[in-house]
Formats: structure tokens, C-alpha cells, sequence
């Protein structure tokens, strides 16, 4: 061949796979169809570029989903390897959706987080059955009946005590709290309370928030269809092991004194239902023994953390704007007075006091960003279609600081839920246990907790600043909840 015609022939096959290149990558940066809009993808690696460059510089991941959908829309996509991930910042578009059985599998996705949580968090179906046993199990147990909230008010008194022994002293309350929430969950699980100064039980509790605070807030290696190994990953993977050895050894002595006719706690229970509807050769069941551990070790981890972390806050803006301290106590003393502790019965004459625990919740939004949900089956969503095995994001943050529902949203403004009648009004876009078929199913004990634990404590105290403490932040960390950065309080008893 001259090498004229060979020069000519290899630039007719450069042209040619260049168009070929080039409409393989149009092909694959062509959005699919009508799926909900998003930003622009690469090819293979889809929208991971942009979102670590956005992690990189420091932004959290709610906050860049947030602003993505200012952009994009209430409900919009992007993709990250393959993954197409579905973000909703609307409630009516994320109440539909989490309602719809083809969107509620679990969002978990890399082995690190499936050897953690167990295989029963995957199915809708055993995820149904779960909720429906937990709901049964937590009714058997008494919980939400007035015995329960006694319960609740003999740790609440065991805490009032703790801090009375302070001596008006500054202190940081995170480890009262801690300890506190976590012998109502303890009760409620074990059939049993530890005392504040049990260093085991400090040990477990300090376990647990350290693999809270590394797991993240929904983090971004969650997105990823694969496991991304990290310099956490193996410290992670030694917590669960520590805490998966704990519920080992509550669960063999459970099954050394287990008495069928009278269950006192919900491993009795679990292993009651266990013996009564069999499933050994079903991994996927939640009646397995390896699926209880797992349900053992999601309500151990997140049952407590929530309320403490909460009451945290309200030490917190509580010091922050005494003003708003100064109303709660007023109506907290007129209405039960001073011989008394406030009571559940209570609530309906305490709008103020609930207004402002509702805006504590809506402004720290103590879960950003709602556990991930999967799509199960194809389905659409506000005219867009979801495909199966998409990963669903609901924005509890886009929804709570809404300006249309809540005017000035950064203001921290418990008038809010006041009504011109002096009457409390909830929104219903403030959702801090989600919504949906896969909402927090302890949100009745969370409440009841919150209620009982805040009242007492602005009964009991004035909570005041320390002089040579550090100005009040409302800056904090991104574990599996948002989390104040530490600090302390001075717990004034009132007289």
C-alpha cells in the first residue's frame, strides 16, 4: 500500500472511531428515560467527580443535595457508577414516595454496611413483618401505657438526682443523658437499668457513640454500589464485633432462664416468637436468630442516641436564649406548680413548653438525611420513573427548613406552632422520625421521652452558661445523628 493510500486509510479509521467514541459516551451521558432531571454525568463514573470535589472542600452531604435541588428541582437524579440515586426535598413528593412498597427496601449497599445491619434490613416484605412484630412486642412490653411513662420518670428522677449532686457546678451533660436514654432502652431490651458509675456500661455506651459517629450521617461511601474501604473501615468493624459480643452474652442468659409463660423483656419475647413460628432454614426471615441480633443491634444503637442527642440541644438553646427558658418555665410553674412533676396528662396545657421542643427538633434536624431506602420494583414518582435497584435520599433538612411552611427558617421561633388561640399546632412537615412505612417505629417512646425528660429538667433547673465558658455554637458532628460539639452547663436548681 502507498503511503498516500495508507495515510488516507488510517485517518478514515481514526474519523471513524472517534465517532464511534464519541457517540458511545452521548449514548452514555444521554439521561434515560424520563427519569427525574439532574446534573451532568461522566462517563462510567457518573456524578462521583463533582460530589467528592463538593465533599472535599468541606460541605456535608445534606447540605449539597439541598442545593442541588435549587438547581434541579424538588425531586431529581444523579448517578454514580451505575447507581441511579433519587433525591426528594419535597414532603408531599417523599410522603408518596416512602408509602410505596416498590420504594421501601433497604439502601444499604456495600459489604461493610451489610455485616454490620444483617441481611433482614433488604426485603420490604420481612421488613413489614419486622415492623409489625416490633409494634406488637413494644404493646406487649406496656410501652406507650401509663405504666411505661412511670418508667420513664423514675430515670428522669434518677438524672434530676445526678445533677442536683452537682452543686450548681459546670459540667457537660452528655454522659447523664447518655446513660439516662439508654437504661429506658435497656429496660426495655435486657429487662434491666445500670447505674451511672457502672464503667461497663459506660465502656458499652461510649462503644456505641464512637461507631455512630463513624458510621456518618447517611455518608457519602453509603452512595457507592460497592465497598470503598476507608482508614475507619477496620476500627468499625472491631466496634461491631465488640458490640455484637455484648448481645451474644445477653442473649445465651436470656435462653438460660427463658420462661415462655412470662416474658419480661423483648428478647424473651423474640425468642418466644421464635419458638412459636419456627423459620430455621430462612436467613432472610426476621424470625432467624442472626436477624434478631440484628434487630438487637439496631434498636440498641439508635434507640437512645436520638433523645439524648436531642435533650443535648435543649441544654443548649435553652442557655442560648433564655428568654424562650424563662416562658417555659412561667407555664411549667402555673399550670403544675412546684409539688409536682409534669406528666404526659400535662401536655394539652403546655403548648408554649411543646412548641419550643417541636422548633428544637425542626432547627437541629437531627437526622438530615432520612435512612436510604432502595427501589424494589420500577415504579414513578411524581411523573418520573424510578427504576429497580434505584437508591432513594428523602432530605428531612430541605423539608424542616422549608421557607414556604416555615417562614425565616434559620430563626428559632417557637411561635411558630402557637396558633392565635394560645393553642399548640403541629406542621406536618416536621418529621424528625421520617414518614412512611419504614418511619421510626420507637417514635411514641422517643416522644414520650423527650416530653417527660425536658419538662423535669426545666421544673428542676435554670440552665445557664458558665461564666469562663466559650461562646455557645451551634455548630456540630455528623454521626448517624447531628450531634452538638461538646460543652458545658451549670443546672441551677430552682426553689
Amino acid at each position: 500500500m502507498a503511503p498516500s493510500s495508507l495515510i488516507d486509510w488510517l485517518t478514515v479509521k481514526s474519523i471513524v472511531l472517534l465517532v464511534l467514541v464519541f457517540l458511545m459516551v452521548a449514548r452514555w451521558m444521554q439521561r434515560p428515560r424520563n427519569l427525574p432531571p439532574g446534573p451532568w454525568r461522566f462517563p462510567i463514573v457518573g456524578f462521583f467527580p463533582q460530589l467528592m470535589w463538593y465533599l472535599y472542600k468541606g460541605e456535608e452531604l445534606h447540605m449539597i443535595v439541598t442545593r442541588l435541588g435549587h438547581k434541579y428541582g424538588q425531586i431529581y437524579s444523579f448517578d454514580l457508577f451505575g447507581l441511579v440515586v433519587v433525591v426528594i426535598n419535597d414532603f408531599s413528593i417523599m410522603q408518596q414516595g416512602l408509602n410505596d412498597p416498590a420504594l421501601n427496601n433497604k439502601g444499604y449497599n456495600n459489604a461493610l454496611e451489610s455485616e454490620i445491619f444483617g441481611s433482614y434490613v433488604h426485603s420490604y416484605k420481612h421488613n413489614a413483618e419486622l415492623r409489625k412484630f416490633l409494634l406488637t412486642a413494644f404493646r406487649g412490653l406496656g410501652i406507650g401505657k401509663r405504666s411505661f411513662e412511670a418508667d420513664i420518670i423514675e430515670e428522669s428522677k434518677a438524672l434530676l438526682d445526678d445533677l442536683n449532686a452537682q452543686e450548681g457546678k459546670a459540667c457537660n451533660p452528655h454522659h447523664y443523658l447518655g446513660n439516662t436514654t439508654a437504661n429506658v432502652l435497656f429496660n426495655i431490651l435486657f429487662g434491666k437499668r445500670h447505674d451511672c458509675d457502672d464503667d461497663r456500661f459506660r465502656h458499652l455506651l461510649d462503644l456505641n457513640h464512637r461507631l455512630i459517629e463513624l458510621l456518618g450521617a447517611g455518608g457519602w461511601s453509603v452512595l457507592l454500589p460497592f465497598y470503598f474501604p476507608s482508614k475507619d473501615s477496620k476500627e468499625l468493624l472491631k466496634l461491631h464485633k465488640d458490640i455484637t459480643v455484648f448481645l451474644d452474652r445477653r442473649i445465651d442468659e436470656h435462653r438460660e432462664h427463658f420462661d415462655a409463660e412470662n416474658p419480661v423483656d423483648f428478647i424473651d419475647l423474640c425468642l418466644k416468637e421464635m419458638d412459636e413460628k419456627p423459620t430455621p432454614n430462612d436467613p432472610y426471615s426476621y424470625l432467624h436468630e442472626y436477624n434478631m441480633k440484628g434487630v438487637l443491634y439496631l434498636l440498641f444503637m439508635v434507640g437512645s442516641d436520638p433523645v439524648s442527642t436531642t435533650l443535648e440541644w435543649c441544654c443548649l438553646y435553652m442557655m442560648a436564649h433564655p428568654e424562650v427558658q424563662q416562658k417555659v418555665h412561667e407555664e411549667i410553674d402555673s399550670v403544675v406548680g412546684r409539688n409536682r412533676f409534669p406528666q404526659l396528662s400535662d401536655q394539652n396545657n403546655l403548648p408554649y413548653t411543646r412548641a419550643t421542643l417541636l422548633e428544637i427538633q425542626r432547627h437541629v434536624t437531627l437526622l438530615p438525611l432520612n435512612d436510604f431506602h432502595a427501589a424494589g420494583n420500577e415504579t414513578s414518582l411524581s411523573e418520573y420513573r424510578i427504576p429497580k435497584g434505584a437508591l432513594i435520599i428523602s432530605n428531612l433538612y430541605a423539608v424542616m427548613r422549608d421557607p414556604i411552611a416555615f417562614p425565616e427558617p434559620d430563626q428559632f421561633k417557637p411561635e411558630r406552632f402557637i396558633n392565635e388561640n394560645g393553642e399548640y399546632v403541629e406542621k406536618r412537615e416536621v418529621i424528625p422520625f421520617a414518614v412512611g412505612r419504614r418511619m421510626c417505629p420507637g417514635d411514641n417512646i422517643a416522644k414520650m421521652e423527650l416530653f417527660v425528660f425536658f419538662t423535669h429538667l426545666l421544673h428542676r433547673f435554670s440552665l445557664v452558661k458558665p461564666d469562663d465558658a466559650p461562646p455557645i455554637t451551634f455548630e456540630g458532628t455528623y454521626g448517624t445523628t447531628f450531634a452538638p460539639k461538646p460543652f458545658t452547663t451549670v443546672f441551677l436548681p430552682k426553689n
